[in-house]
């Protein structure tokens, strides 16, 4: 009978779908492009959009709420409807969710088909006015079916008019002990197998991008709650189904049941009838009727449709009752139904196929993955022609295109209840992209009606995964974790799922949601778009005692992958030092800023380091787009100092204490037991020529060096324990096949401050690690033992404190170091006010600010391009990147002029932004 029938009760209110739209974006799921202004919201002038960024939603949670909605009438099983609590005390109750568990989640089965969202975790409570509980139910999964634009609705910024039903059943139901409500007590008594019938239809939904006002992402909710029947399809109507006839129809498809012990035909126009206006009153369509179609087509009428208004379609669930007589029954019993127009002669606006049957899937949404036991599925498949079930009926199974993703039948064959099961099996997807797997659309149809398919199932293929013996953070879950923290920014008001330690703080939480299942609306994540395969990893990682590995470099590409990353953390300092060195103002602050530019220009040396060690394995270092590229404020890449978050400032001494001081931490590895101090090799143990190239080395020194590398114990995701990591690598891989890149693309800086080595085999790589920690993180104590790194030098770390004391580190008569040398006064009147953090793209579209941010960006950008061609095989091209970094620095200083705002005291400053290709 499902909810076209009687006793039903009608409700309608409002709902919420606060969905996350980052992952709209196709290009958004790839990490190496994410840029943090994707997770703000789209920027419009006038209606106009200049930044699409995170869309119009981007912090949604996905919940689902239902939001005032209300029984607004009920129909007793001899069909009379009550309309008020005088008549029926369950008028006028509200419809809720269940106030001991999260919200709902609505979730696309993929970004890629959008048409199919489904609820999940709903559990609806029906209570009376002061609260008492008179009904709960879950409602069983179920997707979006008849998506369509109903009508007139605005456009961009504020959404289309858009439309969708949902058909399931209420499960597990719990009833009150005393019910006042006749209604109520009739479904209870009526119903089979503890469930109910439901439908309802979403449409009204509202963008407010402009104001992100009070309805913004809210819609209209209207429904009707009915008796299922057992063995009757749970997501849809086993009954007739008028479908359009043509385009310019202004009626959707629409459901229909003919009643013949009521001898009345029960229209669902929830759906189907348009509005007047987005989520507003139903247009006037003048009278339609509900007619038969003659063999030559010609419509018959049988009746006119009745208060077709918002009283039928709020008030009443939008479900028209049409009652016939006995002769238009046995008419109508077995001709083809249809509604049509008043016009002379009429026009058809819906009817059913021209073989009057009906093919519709129960179940039509599945996510597969080609493994056991999650590589199979099947579903009921229904067939009814004149709304009876149709055996022997042939059902034609279609992929929307060729897929080599599922094994599929060609054709079905219903039995004698008019059912076939169609099964499914997950094969391997054909490629792998930045989104994971494959979705197919198979379309199920009529043999005699090719190309006229009646329904469709949704299908997810996951892309197989092999499970490593051992998951690390770096390697297997931290790129997943990534992605999801920028597509669901949301979620860093929980933790931030990029940052390992707070990952780990959290395991037992985020293994309990990984294992939830699907239906369960604490399941992460929301978007159920996680395989079976990168789920069991992650929960095998989160396993592993007695804490969950970072990194473990075992195999040659990783190396490369992890080198790469090092090129990333060095690239990530050199913005935020060039922040603070360029806000100096001239002649002011000359110490400083020679501290700063001292560091700074060793910075530049390390990541030029890692490139020669790269391109010396045979890798290609990416500097710039389209790979990464570091973005502020933002962690580090790779698995180091997770909690240091790296900003543009201009220069004060909060700063220089609280991020350089925090980045350059020195580390004083354990070895032997014991803190290390001092230096491993000195300049007297290896001669190198001005440009890099090592001419000797003693062994005794490099066997030296390589044992303390082994040995050398520091605290995890410290820089220094992530560089030993690549050192221990490079011992553990040298097998004389690792070093095979060209020397050619070896770059040579004669005026580096140290030495950029030219890496052709273990020795020049390990003494160019050795120098990046020894620089980095040397302490005064270093000094003594004349380190290759700069032995007239303090650590980057000393050097900055310095700034923050105000005094320059010596050794005083009693051999401390204490800071009680020369002084190093700080002027902040010395700085330009520059704004924290500039933004290049969240300035007003059209100003002059935004222009010459976007100039800076461009300089920036380019300087990225051209150190790419150098390290790609071109050193000589080196002058013309240091002359783009002249350009960049005129480029910041033009920034100080202008004020970061209209009345502002602040002036620009350069963004370092660096736009991903689209």
């Amino acid at each position: 009978m499902s909810y076209l029938g009687y006793p039903r009760i009608n409700f309608a209110g409002r709902f919420q779908s606060d969905i996350s739209t980052v992952n709209n974006v196709l290009r958004y799921y790839d990490n190496t492009r994410f840029e943090p202004r994707f997770q703000g919201p789209a920027y419009f002038v006038e209606n106009r959009i200049v930044e699409d960024n995170g869309l119009f939603n981007p912090r949604g949670t996905g919940t689902f709420r239902l939001a005032d909605l209300r029984v607004r009438s009920g129909l007793a099983a001899d069909g009379r409807l009550h309309s008020s609590a005088d008549d029926d005390p369950v008028v006028g109750c509200r419809i809720g969710e269940d106030n001991l568990r999260v919200n709902a989640k609505m979730v696309d089965i993929d970004q890629r088909d959008q048409t199919v969202p489904g609820i999940y975790g709903l559990r609806m409570r029906l209570v009376d006015e002061a609260g008492a509980e008179l009904l709960k139910g879950d409602f069983d999964p179920s997707w979006a079916v008849d998506l369509w634009r109903r009508g007139p609705g605005a456009q961009t910024p504020g959404g289309t008019n858009a439309s969708a039903a949902y058909q399931s059943v209420l499960t597990n139901l719990s009833w009150a002990p005393e019910l006042a409500s006749p209604l109520l007590r009739a479904l209870r008594e009526a119903t089979d197998e503890n469930m109910l019938s439901i439908r309802f239809v979403l449409d009204g939904y509202d963008v407010d991008v402009v104001n992100y006002g009070a309805t913004h992402t809210f819609g209209r909710i209207v429904g009707s709650i009915g008796l299922y029947q057992r063995d009757e399809p749970r997501r849809f109507v086993a009954g007739r189904r008028l479908r359009r006839t043509s385009g310019a129809s202004p009626l959707w498809d629409t459901p229909c049941r003919l009643d013949e012990q009521r001898r009345s035909v029960f229209i669902d126009l929830c759906n189907s009838w348009p509005t007047s206006s987005k989520g507003g009153p139903l247009s006037d369509l003048g009278e339609v009727r509900l007619a038969v179609l003659k063999s030559d087509g010609s419509p018959q009428v049988l009746a006119p449709l009745r208060d077709v208004d918002d009283s039928l379609h709020e008030g009443r669930g939008g479900v028209a009752v049409v009652p016939l007589d006995a002769e238009q029954l046995a008419t109508a019993r077995n001709n083809r139904l249809a509604l049509v127009d008043a016009a002379d002669p009429p026009a058809v606006l819906v009817a059913e196929n021209d073989d009057a049957t009906w093919i519709q899937a129960d179940e039509f949404v599945f996510r597969l993955y080609p493994g056991k036991p999650y590589d199979k599925a099947s579903t009921t498949v229904h067939v009814t022609r004149f709304g009876r079930p149709e055996a022997g009926a042939q059902i034609s199974v279609t992929p929307d295109v060729p897929t080599t993703a599922v094994e599929l039948p060609t054709t079905l064959l219903t039995d004698a209840k008019g059912r076939a099961t169609l099964d499914i099996t997950a094969k391997e997807p054909p490629n792998s992209t930045v989104i994971d797997g494959a979705t197919t659309t198979i379309r199920l149809g009529s043999p005699t009606r090719p190309n006229q398919p009646d329904s469709k199932v949704a299908v997810l293929v996951f892309n197989r995964y092999e499970i490593p013996e051992r998951p690390t953070w770096n390697r297997d879950v931290w790129p997943i974790f990534q992605q999801y923290a920028n597509l669901y920014p949301v979620m860093s008001g929980l933790f931030d799922l990029g940052n390992y330690r707070q990952v780990v703080e959290q395991r037992t939480y985020i293994k309990r949601t990984l294992l939830a299942p699907h239906a369960s609306p604490t399941h992460m994540p929301v978007s159920r778009d996680l395989s079976p395969g990168k789920r069991d990893m992650i929960v095998k990682w989160l396993d592993t005692k007695p804490v969950p590995p970072v990194l473990e470099i075992t195999s040659r590409d990783e190396l490369k992958t992890v080198l790469q990353q090092a090129l990333l953390v060095e690239l990530a300092t050199i913005p935020p030092y060039c922040a603070a060195l360029f806000s100096i103002k001239s002649g002011r602050n000359v110490k400083i800023r020679e501290l700063i530019r001292g560091v700074l220009l060793e910075e530049m040396q390390h990541m030029a380091q890692v490139c020669n060690i790269i391109n010396a394995i045979g890798g290609h270092p990416q500097i710039g787009r389209p790979g990464l590229v570091p973005t502020y404020p933002g962690r580090l890449p790779g698995p180091v100092l997770p909690d240091v978050q790296v900003r543009l400032r201009p220069l004060s001494l909060a700063h220089v204490k609280n991020v350089f001081m925090a980045i350059e931490q020195p580390e004083h590895p354990m070895v032997d037991g014991r803190a290390f101090h001092g230096a491993v090799i000195t300049p007297q143990d290896v001669k190198v020529d001005p440009n890099g190239r090592v001419r000797s080395a003693t062994d005794e020194a490099m066997r030296e060096l390589q044992d303390w590398f082994v040995k050398a114990e520091y605290r995890p995701m410290t820089i220094g324990w992530f560089y030993n990591q690549i050192a221990r690598a490079i011992i553990r891989f040298d097998d004389g096949t690792l070093f095979t890149g060209d020397a050619k693309r070896q770059v040579g800086w004669p005026d580096a401050p140290g030495t950029l080595y030219q890496v052709t085999d273990r020795r020049s790589a390990l003494l160019g690690i050795y120098q990046i920690i020894a620089q980095g993180e040397a302490s005064p104590h270093d000094l003594d033992g004349d380190s290759i790194a700069d032995p007239d030098e303090l650590g980057h770390y000393y050097r900055f404190s310095e700034i923050v004391e105000g005094r320059q580190l010596i050794r005083n008569r009693r051999g401390a170091w204490v800071y009680e040398g020369e002084e190093i006064p700080f002027d902040p009147d010395g700085v330009y006010p520059v704004v924290d953090d500039p933004d290049s793209h969240a300035l007003p579209d059209g100003s002059m600010a935004r222009r010459e941010s976007l100039r800076c960006d461009e300089s920036y950008t380019n300087l990225l391009a051209s150190l790419q061609r150098v390290f790609d095989g071109n050193p000589s091209e080196m002058d013309d990147a240091v002359a783009l970094m002249g350009q960049l620095q005129v480029q910041a200083k033009r920034l100080y002029e202008i004020p970061s705002s209209d009345g502002a005291t602040t002036v620009l400053g350069p963004a370092f932004q660096s736009p991903a290709p689209r």
